[in-house]
């Protein structure tokens, strides 16, 4: 596995592994294990709520949907989900340029179009999945990527009551601060 095909296939398609926005998590725990939790996106309300397998991190609403998807690639490696060992994260370098990501978008038949330039950033949006990879532009002669990520999937969460119902169990278990 290289960082820079799992992150073409991710602007292909909008997926990291099982990880991708409209996904249920019960699904997605039942194959990578329970995620690490980062904690509550508000702090008065648990939902939504922010966890990670490794530098991939994902907000899930109340009704355990997955919202959005980001892969930080600010470090010199980057963490994704082991496909083949629950709960373990494999480290691949990922110190990655502009023209690479663009190169392997290409090769993988991915569209994408430059995004308005932003003071020390360049970034750009695949086609038609709206997958955002942010580069910085301060950090030497060729721009570096930063993060990757989707927008938030817009769907009909679950009334509060059918909620708390089909999640008695109040899975997944909330860290203790």
């Amino acid at each position: 596995m290289e960082v820079l095909d799992v992150l073409a296939a991710f602007g292909s398609t909008g997926r990291v592994g099982l990880l991708h926005p409209g996904a249920h998590l019960r699904t997605v725990v039942s194959d990578y294990g329970l995620p690490w939790d980062i904690g509550r996106i508000d702090t008065r309300r648990r939902w939504p709520h922010l966890y990670s397998y490794g530098d991939v991190e994902f907000v899930v609403c109340r009704c355990r949907i997955i919202t959005s998807v980001t892969v930080q690639t600010w470090r010199r490696t980057v963490e994704l989900p082991s496909q083949a060992q629950s709960s373990e994260v494999i480290a691949l370098p990922a110190r990655l340029t502009f023209a690479q990501v663009t190169d392997a978008l290409a090769a993988s038949s991915c569209q994408w179009e430059r995004l308005k330039p932003i003071e020390g950033q360049r970034a750009l949006r695949t086609l038609p999945q709206r997958v955002d990879f942010t580069f910085i532009t301060d950090d030497g002669p060729d721009p570096v990527l930063h993060v990757a990520g989707t927008w938030a999937h817009d769907h009909e969460c679950m009334p509060p009551a059918a909620v708390d119902a089909a999640f008695a169990d109040g899975f997944p278990p909330e860290r203790a601060d």
